[in-house]
C-alpha cells in the first residue's frame, strides 16, 4: 500500500517529482533482497484472506539497537499509508475470527447484558440486574495497534474497549504498568476511567498488530491475571509469527494459571531469525548510507515550498472520548457513528483540491478517529483518500525497491517536544492536501479564538506543532484539525462495605519482544 511518487502537484506548487529510485540487488527478485539478505526464513501455515505474506506485511530495518528488522504492516494504517476503508476491513476480520471461537459469545453474554444502559461513569463494571455493565474488554497495545484494537471491537458486540498508553496524566496513578525492555519506549501503562473495570470477569482480547515471540502478550496476561483473574484471553492479531518454542510457552502459561488461552490471526507463519541477524543489518545500513538513504524526504527534491496552513477546530461533544486511552463504551460508540460525518463535511469544505488525492494522517496514539474522519471523507470525497499515522518508531529508510521505509520525516512530538517523531513515505508531489489530525492537550493555548470549523490560515509556531508542521508544509498544503482531548472524571466504582482497598499498581516486564 506504499503511495506512490509522480502524482500531481498542486496547481501552482514548484515541486519537482522525488528522485527515481534506486533498484535493489539484481539477485534477489524485488520485494524479496531484504528477506534474504537478513536470512529470514517465512514458512506461512494459515491464510485467512488467501492474500499471501507480502500483501500483508513489508520489511524495513528499524534505528533499534535491541531489534535489527520491522515487519511493515501494509493494512495498519500505521506506517504506511492505505485507504481507511481496507484498515477497519482487516481489525473487522480479526473480530471475526474472535467471534468465531467455541463458547466466546456465549461468554460474552454470561456477562453482559447490552439492553442495559451505560453506568454514571461510562464504561463502568458496576453490577445491575442482568449482570455487570460489560461485555468483552478488548485492550489495545500502543502505539501501533490503538486502531486495529477500537475496530476489533467494533465487531464484538457489547464490548468496552482500552489501549495502553505512554502519554501520563498528572495526577492520576495507572492501574497497570508494563515494561517492554525490546522497545524504542520501553513503559506504557492502563489508566481506565472506571477503576474497577477489569474486574468483571469478562473474556479479555488482547489487540496487537503482529507476534514475533509472544512475550509481550504472556507477559500482559500474567500482570492482568493478577490483577483481576478470570478464565479466558483471546490474543489477537494480523500477523502471528511465533516460532514452535513460543507458541509452547502460550500453553505452558495455560496451563501453569488455569486458564483458556486462544490466538486467531489473519496469517499464521513461521519466521526463522538468524542469530547474526544484527550484524546482517548493519552491514545494509551501511551500503544503503549513501544516496539511498531517503532519510530527510522533504529536502531530498532540491526545492523547499512552503505550502499554506490552515486550522480547523472540530465540533466535538466534550464527553466523548477522542480514543480509547481512558474508556470507549458502546454508547461512546454510537455516538462516534453520528459526530464524525459533519467533521469530515467540515474537512472536506476545507481542501485545496478536493477532488485530487488527500492524506489524512493520524498522531501516534490518536490513530482510530482520524481512521473514522478519513472513511467518512473517502465515502464523500471525489477524490482519492489514504489514511496513515505518525510514530515513535524509529525506522531506517532506504529509497529502493523492495524496501517497506522509503521516505522519513522527523520533527518534535507535537504532545512532548523533547522527543522525536515520525512519519514515513510523505514527499513532495505525493499529495494535494495532508490533513494532520491532533489533540488539544499541547496546542490548546495556541488556538484559543479559533471556533468550530473557522479558518486560521497563517502560518504560526503552534506548541508543540511547529516542527511537525514545518516538514509536512513542504510536502502539501496542510489542515491542522483539533480534536478535544477527553479528560476523564476517575470517579471511583461503588465498593462493597468492608472490601478493602485497591491495590496499587503492578508492575511486570512483558519480556524483550513481541
Amino acid at each position: 500500500m506504499t503511495a506512490t511518487a509522480g502524482t500531481d502537484a498542486p496547481t501552482g506548487a514548484p515541486i519537482p517529482h522525488p528522485p527515481a529510485p534506486t533498484r535493489g540487488p539484481a539477485a534477489a527478485p524485488a520485494g524479496m533482497w531484504l528477506w534474504t539478505e537478513l536470512g529470514l526464513d517465512v514458512q506461512v501455515t494459515a491464510d485467512v484472506a488467501g492474500q499471501g505474506l507480502h500483501a500483508l506485511v513489508g520489511l524495513a530495518l528499524r534505528r533499534n539497537p535491541r531489534r535489527a528488522h520491522l515487519l511493515v504492516s501494509r493494512v495498519l494504517g500505521k506506517h504506511l499509508p492505505v485507504a481507511p476503508a481496507e484498515a477497519l476491513a482487516a481489525g473487522a476480520g480479526v473480530a471475526a475470527l474472535v467471534r468465531a471461537l467455541p463458547g466466546f459469545e456465549e461468554a460474552g453474554k454470561r456477562v453482559a447484558d447490552p439492553r442495559v444502559a451505560d453506568p454514571p461513569v461510562q464504561g463502568s463494571s458496576a453490577e445491575q440486574p442482568g449482570g455487570p455493565r460489560t461485555g468483552p474488554i478488548v485492550i489495545g497495545y500502543c502505539e501501533t495497534a490503538t486502531a486495529l484494537g477500537h475496530a476489533v471491537a467494533d465487531g464484538l458486540p457489547a464490548s468496552h474497549y482500552l489501549h495502553t498508553t505512554r502519554r501520563p496524566l498528572p495526577g492520576v496513578t495507572p492501574i497497570l504498568e508494563f515494561v517492554e525492555s525490546h522497545s524504542h519506549a520501553t513503559h506504557h501503562w492502563l489508566m481506565p476511567e472506571d477503576r474497577e473495570i477489569l474486574r468483571c470477569g469478562a473474556p479479555i482480547v488482547l489487540v496487537d498488530d503482529e507476534l514475533s515471540t509472544g512475550r509481550t502478550a504472556l507477559g500482559t496476561i500474567r500482570i492482568l491475571q493478577a490483577h483481576a483473574p478470570r478464565e479466558h484471553y483471546v490474543v489477537a492479531t494480523l500477523l502471528d509469527a511465533r516460532p514452535p518454542a513460543a507458541r509452547a510457552a502460550f500453553a505452558d502459561l495455560a496451563g501453569e494459571i488455569g486458564v483458556r488461552l486462544d490466538v486467531v490471526a489473519l496469517l499464521t507463519a513461521t519466521v526463522t531469525v538468524p542469530a547474526e541477524i544484527a550484524d546482517r543489518a548493519a552491514r545494509i545500513r551501511a551500503r544503503f548510507a549513501g544516496g539511498a538513504g531517503g532519510r530527510d524526504a522533504a529536502r531530498a527534491t532540491g526545492a523547499l515550498v512552503a505550502h499554506p496552513v490552515r486550522r480547523l477546530v472540530a465540533d466535538w461533544p466534550s464527553d466523548l472520548p477522542d480514543g480509547g486511552r481512558h474508556r470507549w463504551s458502546p454508547t461512546d460508540r454510537h455516538r462516534l457513528d453520528e459526530v464524525v460525518p459533519p467533521v469530515a463535511a467540515t474537512v472536506l469544505a476545507a481542501l485545496t483540491r478536493p477532488a485530487g488525492r488527500t492524506l489524512v494522517l493520524g498522531t501516534e496514539e490518536l490513530m482510530y478517529t482520524p481512521m473514522r474522519i478519513a472513511d467518512a471523507l473517502a465515502r464523500t470525497s471525489p477524490g482519492e483518500i489514504r489514511y496513515q499515522s505518525t510514530t515513535r518508531s524509529p525506522v531506517h529508510p532506504v529509497d529502493v525497491d523492495g524496501y517497506a521505509i522509503r521516505a522519513a520525516l522527523t520533527f518534535p512530538a507535537p504532545d512532548d517536544p523533547g522527543r522525536a517523531s515520525h512519519v514515513y513515505n510523505v514527499r513532495p508531489g505525493m499529495y494535494d492536501d495532508i490533513v494532520v489530525v491532533v489533540d488539544s492537550v499541547r496546542v490548546v493555548d495556541s488556538v484559543p479564538d479559533v471556533a468550530p470549523g473557522a479558518d486560521r490560515s497563517s502560518p504560526r509556531a503552534d506548541t508543540g506543532l511547529h516542527g511537525m508542521l514545518t516538514q509536512l508544509r513542504r510536502c502539501a498544503p496542510v489542515t491542522v484539525l483539533t480534536l478535544p482531548s477527553y479528560q476523564p472524571s476517575y470517579r471511583p466504582s461503588p465498593r462493597p462495605t468492608g472490601a478493602p482497598p485497591a491495590a496499587g499498581p503492578l508492575t511486570g516486564a512483558p519480556g524483550d519482544a513481541r
